[in-house]
């Protein structure tokens, strides 16, 4: 089975699949951390999986090509998408999280897409496998008001730089990192209107975020990301904050207070 990851998304296609071309755009929103996300691949494979992170949800997707998909919201720590084609393409609304940016004293915002740190399957940032990407394209359209300072990845390939964006080309290649240096010069008063009701929606769940929150139902007290999203350190389905037992393994069964549950003998 071939498979193509990014940071927090995840590509399975099928042993028929050939050369492989894949595209992401990002479209930075004026506050410099809210974005429109444009996912893409086509290949010679017939069947597609992609998997997005739980705050993305079925009604975020303002686009998807071809219409006609599975949806699967089951897996505890994803959602995924499955095609019966040899390519797709997907517009959804994002915002970083707390792992990707961070900005310092003096405004300057610092992006990084992943750790070059390998996972269960020996890779890290956006890779693919078995083999590499055949082409690979990435880049950001930012609005007047976001200066873009230096840019990086740690793979050869062509950066190409615009008035109001940039964009990375590359070929054959894998495991790859981006780290992008950026300035927010001035506070977005008004948000980029493109379809999404939320962004403008009142603090319904009570956990601080308001426009832009992609988990607007998270529960009571919970500690959340700058998303919104209930963090989960020790992943056991219960968020940090009413979690009674934060330090449970990810794999125990848990009640409704995160506390592992007392084991059972049959006989």
């Amino acid at each position: 089975m071939r498979i193509l990851c990014l940071p927090l998304l995840l590509f399975l296609a099928s042993p028929l699949q050939a050369g492989v071309v894949s595209e992401t755009l990002l479209f930075l929103e004026p506050d410099g951390e809210r974005y429109l996300l444009l996912r893409s691949i086509h290949s010679d494979s017939e069947t597609h999986r992609f998997h997005l992170p739980k705050s993305v949800h079925r009604e975020d997707l303002l686009y998807v090509s071809p219409p006609d998909y599975l949806w699967d919201e089951t897996l505890h720590d994803r959602n995924t998408l499955a095609f019966n084609s040899g390519g797709f393409s997907l517009i959804y609304r994002q915002r970083f999280n707390d792992s990707e940016l961070s900005t310092t004293p003096d405004g300057e915002h610092l992006y990084r897409s992943a750790p070059e740190k390998p996972d269960s399957h020996g890779h890290y940032g956006y890779w693919y496998a078995p083999g590499n990407f055949d082409r690979y394209s990435y880049g950001w359209i930012v609005p007047p008001n976001i200066e873009i300072l230096s840019f990086k990845s740690n793979v050869q390939g062509q950066w190409t730089r615009r008035t109001r964006g940039i964009g990375f080309h590359a070929h054959d290649t894998n495991d790859i990192t981006f780290e992008i240096r950026y300035r927010v010069h001035a506070p977005a008063d008004q948000p980029i209107s493109l379809g999404n009701e939320r962004q403008d929606a009142p603090d319904g769940d009570g956990d601080g975020v308001s426009r832009g929150d992609l988990c607007p139902h998270t529960p009571t007290g919970a500690r959340v990301d700058r998303a919104g999203c209930a963090l989960d350190a020790d992943r056991d389905g219960v968020p940090d904050g009413i979690d009674r037992c934060p330090a449970t393994p990810g794999e125990s069964p848990v009640d409704t207070q995160g506390c592992t549950l007392p084991e059972t003998t049959e006989g």
